[in-house]
Formats: C-alpha cells, sequence, structure tokens
C-alpha cells in the first residue's frame, strides 16, 4: 500500500527537540499522533491561536493540547510546519514562559475566544481583535 503523500515538512527548534525526546507515556503517543496529523494537515490541526504582544492582536503562533496538560507550540511557513516547543500547561506561569521566550502576550484568553489556528484559506487565521470580540459582546447584550 503507498504512503499518502505529506503536504508538510515538520522541522524543530533545538528546544523543542529535547523537549520532545523527554516526552514518555500517553503525552509521547498523543505527540506521535499529533505529528503524523501535522504533517498531513498543517495549520487545520495545530490548535488554536495565542494572543500577541499587544493583546488585541493574534500572534503567529498556535498552540495544541495534547495528553497529560502538554502543549506543543507552532507556527508555520509554506509548506513547512514548525515545532517551537512543548511545554506543560501549569496555569497562568505558562503564557508568562511563553511571553518571554515568543515575545506574545503573558495572559490566555477564554475558551470560546480562541480562534482556530487554520483561516479559511488554510493558512492560520488571525482570529478576532480584542476591539472586535467586544463589539460581538455587546451587539449581543443589546440584541
Amino acid at each position: 500500500m503507498a504512503k499518502a503523500r505529506e503536504r508538510f515538512a515538520v522541522q524543530a527548534t533545538p528546544a523543542a527537540a529535547a523537549a520532545i525526546a523527554a516526552l514518555r507515556g500517553k503525552a509521547r503517543k498523543s505527540y506521535d499522533a499529533f505529528l503524523s496529523e501535522l504533517r498531513r494537515g498543517g495549520c487545520t490541526v495545530a490548535g488554536y491561536r495565542l494572543l500577541a504582544g499587544d493583546p488585541a492582536d493574534y500572534s503567529e503562533y498556535c498552540c495544541k493540547p495534547l495528553a497529560e496538560n502538554w502543549r506543543v507550540i507552532t507556527t508555520f511557513e509554506p509548506s513547512i510546519a514548525w515545532i517551537i516547543d512543548i511545554v506543560e500547561h501549569d496555569g497562568p506561569q505558562l503564557y508568562k514562559e511563553l511571553a518571554t521566550k515568543l515575545g506574545i502576550s503573558n495572559i490566555g484568553q477564554r475558551r470560546e475566544h480562541k480562534p482556530d489556528c487554520c483561516g479559511k484559506d488554510g493558512w492560520p487565521s488571525t482570529g478576532e481583535t480584542r476591539e472586535q470580540r467586544g463589539k460581538a459582546s455587546r451587539r449581543s447584550a443589546a440584541g
């Protein structure tokens, strides 16, 4: 049986490579399954967008939950999915560490405000800005 052609090459930063090598058990199995999906689907399987340094906008980074509170952080170039890091979600501290490493916001978002990583055009989305989310909330409250 011929193997389906993979659409995305996957590259890992040194930090990600070290974290991948340390994964064990369910977390490792979850990562391996994600890696296979990432090669085929790119941003369609990469989770949700993280806020930029200016929390009114979104960064180029996406976050995908893995097993046992682990998260994989990705970004994309044409035909390349970059694994930036794999980190354990330990509450607000995660976002503080990511802010330092990646220059993104040090706050998380509510689940309902996390846009998919991938937009309708098959490329990472930019999601709604904080201002747009506020307008939508005001409209629904007024309606």
